[in-house]
C-alpha cells in the first residue's frame, strides 16, 4: 500500500491501516477496535482501498469548517473539516447493517453487481454460492425461475395440492438478496418479487417459504425506471435508498493493470476480519437501533417532510391541503401552484415537488440516519446525518415540479441532479426552521408535553383552561397571516389537541350526569 493511502487512513481516524502483500491478499492490523462498529468501519476501509476504486467522497461532513475554493464559472470545491465518505460504498454497507433494500443505478459496467457481491461476502456468504444466487432479470424470467418449482414426481402422484412439494431456490435462504437488472423482469414475476420484499414470504402451489431478515440489493441500468418492463409502482416504493454508481477515475488504471497481471480480483482475497457472521449481523442491527434521535433533530425533520407534502391551493378544506388531494383529483401541482398562491416560491419548498413522501420513507430516513451516526461513532443522530441520508431515501420518491418559479435560469441546473436538488431543498427548510424557531422552541411543545402526561385525573376546570389556551394560540397564528407549511402543521396538531380535550370534557360531563328516571 502506498504512503498516501496510509496517511489517508490515519486522517480517517481508523487505527491500524490495512496492509497488502504482493498477491493482493490483505491483513488488517490487530490494533483495530474489536466492536461491531469498528468491524463495520474496517469493512468500509478495506473495500475503499482494495475493491472499489474511487476518489469521490460525497458524504461530506464539516463543510462550514472546511476550505472552500471557487472557480471563475461559479463551481466550488470544498475540503471538508471532518472525515467524509463515499456513498457508493457506505450506503450499501448501511443497507446490509440495517437489513433494508438498496437500488444501485448507473450504466453497464459501472460495478453495480460488483458492490452488491461484495456486500454478500461481507455478510459471510461464500463467493461460489453467492455468484449462483444472483438473480438476473430478463424478459423470460418466470415466477418458477425466480422462486422454485414443484418436483415432477410429486406432480404425477399428487391427488391434492398439499401433496406437491416445491423445491425452493437456495438464494431465498441467504441473508442477502441480489436482483440484477430488476427492471427487465416481467410484470407477473415482479408481483412475486414484491411479495418477497414487502411481506417476507413467497407462495407456490399452496406452500410458502419465509425469506427471513435480509438485505436486498437491486440493480438497474438507469435511474429513470426504464428497462424492458415498467417497474410496478408498489415494487419501486419498497426500495429504501437509491445509490448512483460512480464514474471510474483513470488515475486508478495502474491498479486495474495489476489485477489483470495477477489474475486476481479483490473479492478473492477479502479478509475474514471484515466478514460478519449471522449472529454478528443481528447484534449489529440491534446496536444501531439504540442510537437516539434528539428532539431538535426530529422537529427539523418534521418541518422538512411536512413542507414536501403541503399545498395551500390543493383544497378549500383545511384538512385536505395535501398534494395527495391533487393526485386523487388527477391534477398536477403546476395547475394550482401559480400566481394566485401568495407564498413566496423562493423561500417555501412546497412548490418544488409534485408529491410528498410516504410514512415508509419517514421510517427509512430514521433507520439510515441511525446507521450513519453509529458508523461515525456517535450515540445520537445529528442533523448532518439526516442531511446526508435524505437524497438517497427520497431520490426515487420525489418528482420535481419543473414549472416552479424557483427553477429560474440560475437554478435550472438543480433539475439535472436529484441529489443536489433534494439536499438544496433540505438546506432551505433548515434555514426556514432557524428563522421560525431561533431558540429551537415551538409553542406546541408545552401542549404536547401536557398531553403526553395523560388525561387521567384531569379535572374539568383544568381541561377547560387548556382548551382556552389552545384556542388563544391558534388566534396568534391567525394574526401572523401567512398559512405556510410549518404553520399549517402546527395548526393541524393544535386542532387535534383541542378536539381531544373537548371530547374528554364531554365525557366528564356525561359521566357525572344522572340518568333520567
Amino acid at each position: 500500500m502506498t504512503e498516501s493511502k496510509k496517511s489517508f487512513l490515519d486522517w480517517m481516524t481508523f487505527t491500524g491501516p490495512a496492509e497488502t502483500d504482493g498477491e493482493l491478499s490483505t491483513h488488517l492490523s490487530d490494533l483495530d477496535g474489536q466492536t461491531l462498529a469498528d468491524k463495520l468501519r474496517r469493512a468500509y476501509t478495506w473495500i475503499l482501498n482494495n475493491a472499489i476504486l474511487t476518489p469521490t467522497y460525497d458524504l461530506a461532513f464539516g463543510l462550514e469548517a472546511g476550505k472552500h475554493y471557487t472557480f471563475p464559472n461559479g463551481d466550488s470545491l470544498v475540503l471538508p473539516g471532518e472525515a467524509s465518505f463515499s456513498s457508493y460504498i457506505l450506503m450499501p454497507l448501511l443497507t446490509l447493517a440495517t437489513r433494508r433494500k438498496c437500488l444501485l443505478v448507473g450504466g453497464p459496467g459501472r460495478g453495480k453487481t460488483a458492490i452488491a457481491t461484495l456486500m454478500g461476502l461481507v455478510a459471510g456468504v461464500d463467493k461460489a454460492g453467492l455468484r449462483r444466487a444472483v438473480q438476473h432479470g430478463h424478459p423470460q424470467l418466470t415466477v418458477s425461475d425466480l422462486l422454485g418449482s414443484p418436483l415432477p414426481a410429486d406432480l404425477m402422484r399428487a391427488e391434492e395440492l398439499e401433496q406437491v412439494k416445491v423445491s425452493w431456490k437456495k438464494w431465498l435462504s441467504l441473508p442477502i438478496k441480489i436482483i440484477d437488472e430488476y427492471n427487465r423482469i416481467p410484470t407477473k414475476t415482479q408481483s412475486a418479487l414484491l411479495s418477497l420484499m414487502a411481506e417476507g414470504y413467497a407462495e407456490q402451489f399452496g406452500q410458502t417459504v419465509e425469506v427471513g431478515n435480509s438485505a436486498w440489493f437491486l440493480t438497474a441500468n438507469d435511474d429513470g425506471g426504464g428497462g424492458t418492463f415498467q417497474v410496478i409502482e408498489a415494487l419501486a416504493d419498497r426500495i429504501d435508498v437509491t445509490v448512483r454508481s460512480l464514474s471510474f477515475n483513470p488515475w486508478f488504471l495502474d491498479t486495474l493493470l495489476e489485477r489483470i497481471e495477477k489474475r486476481q480480483e479483490p473479492a478473492d482475497v477479502m479478509p475474514d476480519e471484515v466478514r460478519f457472521s449471522a449472529e454478528e449481523l443481528d447484534r449489529l442491527q440491534a446496536e444501531i437501533l439504540t442510537v437516539s434521535v434528539p428532539r431538535n433533530v426530529r422537529r427539523r425533520l418534521e418541518l422538512f417532510l411536512g413542507a414536501l407534502d403541503f399545498c395551500q391551493r390543493a383544497s378549500p378544506l383545511f384538512e385536505h391541503k395535501s398534494k395527495d388531494a391533487l393526485k386523487l383529483a388527477g391534477l398536477r401541482l403546476a395547475q394550482v401552484c401559480n400566481a394566485d398562491c401568495p407564498l413566496d416560491k423562493r423561500r417555501h419548498i412546497c412548490s418544488q415537488t409534485e408529491n410528498g413522501a410516504s410514512v415508509r420513507a419517514f421510517m427509512t430516513l430514521l433507520a439510515y440516519a441511525k446507521a450513519l451516526a453509529y458508523f461515525r461513532g456517535h450515540k445520537q443522530v445529528g442533523i448532518d446525518d439526516i442531511r446526508q441520508i435524505v437524497p438517497f431515501v427520497l431520490h426515487d420518491k420525489l418528482s420535481p415540479n419543473r414549472q416552479s418559479p424557483y427553477f429560474d435560469s440560475e437554478r435550472r441546473g438543480l433539475l439535472t441532479d436529484k441529489t443536489a436538488w433534494i439536499r438544496n431543498m433540505f438546506d432551505m427548510a433548515m434555514d426556514q426552521y432557524d428563522h421560525l424557531r431561533p431558540d429551537d422552541h415551538s409553542p406546541l411543545e408545552k401542549y404536547l408535553e401536557e398531553m403526553d402526561r395523560g388525561l387521567v385525573g384531569l379535572g374539568k376546570t383544568e381541561t377547560k383552561r387548556r382548551i382556552n389556551r389552545i384556542a388563544a394560540t391558534i388566534r396568534e397564528y391567525q394574526r401572523g397571516g401567512e398559512l405556510s407549511a410549518p404553520v399549517y402543521m402546527d395548526l393541524a396538531v393544535l386542532k387535534s389537541l383541542y378536539l381531544r380535550y373537548q371530547a374528554y370534557m364531554h365525557w366528564q360531563e356525561n359521566k357525572n350526569r344522572k340518568p333520567k328516571a
